[in-house]
């Protein structure tokens, strides 16, 4: 009985030695360098009168205001605005509600997010911004244009969240999504030992041939989720509030009463926010001018050349 209870504590004693060499360690310098990394992008905490906003202010040019997609924040919106549109541009990139310094309000809603937005170019001192939105950053996007229309000079929807018109898709429990999306190590084991699962998650067309730079692309986007912590808070309001509440409250996005210059730019092949969704809302935006990408999925793979192209067409046409 000796020897076999010694046995166990054999294998009990190599399994933390693996689990230590081989996950906790690599965990944590590598979670240590994205908080280095994060922490090494200027930004700051805006004051304003709906609360502190948090955003990353960069460039100069025309103003464009920028709201990120789920599990973002500035960082991320700070990428969506290099992919997107390049330079020549004051990049306006805040955290929503619930993302890093931008606090979660009680009751936070999408037409406040898009208050928020029009607060923070108040206390900034912009009159008018262009406004780019990708996926979930959509609804808080399309508040601000149906709210505040004076204020945006025009509206650029990328794989923007809008009105489902054929079937729903069934979210996981919500206590599940805030277990697994609270935690840095699970988040960091599933984004670094589960990439090729990972794929369909930040939309990937299922069975797109990804090339060797596409691939890169998709394991860069699938990091930047970490750390997961700063990002909790929204990352659990934009799932179960924002990208519902078109669907939701249909009432209050009276989409034909949209009157600013609006792009939607959607690819066909999108596995997460359906095509014929962003069909239907560029139908019902007065004037609207949609721009259909045959492939590439959510994250537009292999499209930037063209998506910029077309912003900056869109944007000259509309002075």
């Amino acid at each position: 009985m000796k020897q076999k209870g010694r046995s166990v504590m054999l294998i009990i004693s190599l399994a933390l030695a693996a689990f230590v060499l081989f996950l906790y360690l690599p965990y944590r310098r590598d979670i240590n360098n994205k908080y280095v990394q994060l922490a090494s992008i200027e930004r700051q905490v805006v004051e304003t009168e709906c609360g502190p906003i948090e955003a990353a202010i960069q460039g100069e040019g025309e103003v464009v205001l920028v709201s990120h997609g789920i599990g973002g924040g500035f960082d991320q919106g700070l990428g969506l605005a290099k992919a997107y549109l390049g330079d020549g541009y004051k990049i306006i990139a805040p955290s929503r509600f619930g993302y890093h310094a931008s606090p979660l309000p009680a009751g936070a809603t999408p037409a406040s997010q898009a208050d928020a937005f029009v607060c923070l170019l108040d206390a900034l001192k912009i009159d008018k911004a262009v406004v780019v939105a990708n996926s979930a950053g959509g609804t808080s996007s399309v508040q601000m244009a149906l709210r505040h229309p004076e204020r945006i000079r025009a509206l650029i929807l990328v794989s923007s969240a809008a009105p489902t018109v054929g079937e729903y898709i069934t979210l996981p429990p919500k206590p599940v999504i805030q277990f697994v999306f609270s935690s840095d190590f699970l988040m960091w084991l599933i984004t670094t030992h589960f990439q090729t699962t990972m794929q369909p998650v930040v939309g990937v067309p299922d069975g797109y041939p990804l090339s060797e730079t596409e691939q890169v692309m998709v394991s860069d986007v699938i990091r930047s989720i970490l750390p997961i912590k700063p990002r909790t808070a929204g990352f659990v309001f934009d799932m179960f509030t924002s990208n519902l509440d078109m669907d939701q409250h249909p009432d209050r996005y009276p989409m034909e009463e949209i009157s600013v210059p609006t792009l939607v730019i959607h690819a066909v092949d999108d596995s997460l926010a359906k095509y014929e969704n962003a069909e239907a809302l560029a139908a019902r935006i007065p004037n609207a001018k949609l721009l259909s990408i045959p492939k590439g999925g959510h994250l537009l793979l292999s499209q930037g050349d063209a998506v910029r192209s077309e912003v900056a067409r869109f944007l000259q046409s509309v002075r």
